[in-house]
């Protein structure tokens, strides 16, 4: 029994440290293919955010298995609009962790968490969210809701929100750390999306001139170590309304106190019409 429980443990041992090699390859490569992208800054501020990034992966990382076994629902009490949480490529909604809990706090919601097949191509998994978003109205009771998207998925948001199903139910949405104009990586890209979230793409070219009727904002970083340039993830010419944070990482800027109380603030300003009206401000 010993030597099994000696092998069960170098196993694990091996497994774990190979788990943190690859984090740290990845964290190590992305912060230097970034450079060429953002502005320049200190060596100090990098490794900063370099540490906050891995801080951040290392914890919320494990959650992603649980959070496909544990249901959609994040809590929330509050009297306005259903809350949906649309995560980014190779993730769920477990990143959206520490914002459930700001909104939690907040009284805003009910909030729940929509998971996705993220190799899909945008269109598919803008029509899954569709077809979420009115099961989670049925539960709730709500006839609307407010998006907050996180890279990926800000595509896949807006996809519906251009929908007509999307355009009855949708009253905001927040985007964070979204290629709305593309990623410039030359790399290999898994899934049917890949093609799609390059820069210079026909879908997103296509996507480029499409208005956004509601109100949006979209919150990206100066730094982000695998969304940039920093202008790809603007939506000011659309109709929306950008705002960019200094420095965090792309997992780490939704766990940052600037965004989390942007997108609280923004989550609880007045709607003043209903989407069905075609104009819809708050």
């Amino acid at each position: 029994m010993a030597p099994r429980l000696t092998l069960l443990a170098y196993a694990t041992g091996g497994l774990l440290a190979a788990t943190a090699l690859g984090v740290l390859v990845y964290l190590v490569t992305s912060f230097f293919l970034m450079r060429a992208h953002v502005a320049p800054r200190t060596v100090g501020a990098t490794l900063r955010e370099l540490v906050r990034e891995t801080f951040w992966v290392v914890l919320t990382q494990p959650l992603v298995p649980l959070y496909y076994l544990r249901g959609h629902a994040m809590g929330g009490d509050g009297p306005g609009d259903v809350v949906v949480f649309v995560h980014g490529y190779f993730q769920n909604r477990a990143n959206f962790v520490g914002l459930a809990r700001a909104i939690r706090q907040a009284h805003v919601g009910p909030m729940f968490g929509f998971n996705y097949p993220w190799v899909s191509r945008v269109e598919k998994n803008a029509e899954r969210l569709a077809d979420f978003v009115e099961k989670v109205c049925a539960a709730s009771g709500r006839e609307h809701v407010a998006l907050v998207a996180h890279s990926l998925g800000g595509l896949v948001a807006l996809e519906y929100l251009y929908s007509e199903r999307g355009a009855k139910r949708v009253r905001r949405c927040v985007t964070i750390a979204s290629p709305h104009a593309g990623i410039p990586w030359k790399g290999p890209i898994l899934g049917a999306v890949g093609e799609q979230m390059r820069s210079g793409s026909e879908w997103l070219v296509d996507r480029a001139g499409r208005k956004i009727e509601i109100p949006a904002l979209s919150i990206y970083s100066t730094h982000d170590n695998m969304v940039h340039p920093p202008a790809t993830s603007q939506l000011a010419s659309r109709g929306g309304h950008d705002l960019a944070v200094e420095g965090p990482g792309h997992l780490t800027i939704l766990f940052d106190a600037t965004v989390i109380d942007a997108v609280v603030d923004f989550l609880r300003a007045p709607a003043q019409a209903s989407p069905s009206t075609g104009s819809r401000s708050a």
